[in-house]
């Protein structure tokens, strides 16, 4: 790939886990969550705990009555605020690529893009490839 093979994509900063909604809503079609390397075991488990949350949730969102999507989203608060308490913090975005699945014609979908990082910054940007291979997920990985 060069690099008119990329797109930059810019991130807001999730403070709450209401602010997820849309990248919820894309998450059911594919994700991408980036995050920097854990400085201590706390920081291991709160990013490990935030990654299944929304990844669980992302997975279940559409069978999840109206009425209990504000609670889910109030969990995914729960789950930023412990993010916060040790410096690190999520920025969103939700963006369309085209996949391509090994030898087929390349299929748009919508795409949620999460990170965690030591940036508190309102906004940042991330460079990502105008098409992605579709890989399956591995059982237990939620990243």
């Amino acid at each position: 790939m060069n690099e008119n093979d990329y797109e930059t994509v810019e991130l807001r900063l999730a403070e709450t886990g209401t602010e997820l909604w849309a990248v919820l809503e894309a998450a059911q079609y594919a994700r991408i969550i980036q995050h920097e390397e854990p400085e201590t075991t706390a920081e291991a488990q709160a990013i490990s705990r935030f990654v299944e949350a929304f990844a669980s949730l992302a997975e279940s969102w559409q069978e999840l009555p109206a009425a209990e999507r504000g609670g889910a989203l109030t969990g995914l608060s729960a789950q930023i605020e412990a993010l916060q308490r040790l410096g690190l913090h999520v920025h969103c975005a939700t963006s369309e690529r085209d996949f391509a699945p090994r030898a087929q014609q390349p299929v748009r979908l919508p795409l949620a893009i999460l990170t965690v990082s030591r940036s508190s910054l309102p906004t940042t940007r991330i460079a990502l490839p105008t098409e992605l291979e579709v890989a399956a997920e591995h059982p237990g990985s939620a990243h």
